[in-house]
């Protein structure tokens, strides 16, 4: 597996620091669990944070009940014992329930990933080879990582184990493998936008 695109060293320490929101962070997590230089460039990332809170001046906790709601938003994402996945599937996925494949389009099916408590959708993608899918933009983020397979648009090509990092300054028309076809796991928050004629006249059926 070669693996060329990688999250942005600030989403990385957002995720060593438990900053992201967890349907976010479990795509980020199944791109690390594929590439040993992410795993390394994180644990240089955990080093760096470890050594500033080591460096601050000791406050004294405050007594009363602990708020476990903001423990349980800064806690990483981490492997629980759970059912076994199917051949292919991410470990990292093994606390989240995954919903059955269901066809959106023509050799396009998707899955429901539930993560409690997220913002953002979580869901997968499965296309078949030389699929296109419509000119595209997003008004929040759509990162994704890939599982089997690639497809390609205008900012490159991105197969298993890369992360694609997009936000609502991309736009896109994502080109499937025509040999492979993709799975991939994307977390997405806001909505999709088609762009063009075309895109506008299907904008209402649109629903992730």
């Amino acid at each position: 597996m070669s693996i060329v695109h990688r999250p942005s060293d600030e989403t990385l320490a957002a995720f060593a620091a438990g900053q992201l929101d967890e349907g976010l962070a479990v795509v980020v997590a199944c791109h690390i669990e594929a590439d040993r230089q992410s795993r390394q460039r994180l644990r240089e990332l955990e080093a760096v944070q470890g050594a500033l809170l080591e460096a601050e001046e000791p406050v004294a906790m405050a007594s009363g009940p602990r708020d476990t709601s903001t423990a349980a938003q800064a806690a990483p994402v981490s492997v629980a014992a759970g059912p076994t996945l199917e051949a292919g599937m991410p470990q990292v996925l093994r606390p989240y329930g995954l919903g059955p494949w269901r066809p959106i389009g023509i050799r396009i099916a998707m899955r429901r990933v539930d993560v409690p408590g997220a913002d953002a959708r979580v869901f997968m993608l499965r296309a078949g080879p030389g699929i296109a899918l419509p000119h595209h933009k997003h008004s929040g983020f759509e990162w994704t990582t890939i599982l089997a397979g690639a497809y390609e648009h205008e900012y490159g090509r991105y197969a298993a184990g890369d992360f694609d990092e997009a936000d609502s300054e991309h736009d896109h028309t994502p080109r499937v493998d025509p040999v492979e076809g993709c799975t991939c796991i994307v977390a997405m928050t806001g909505n999709v936008l088609l762009q063009g004629w075309l895109g506008r006249l299907l904008q209402p059926l649109v629903r992730f």
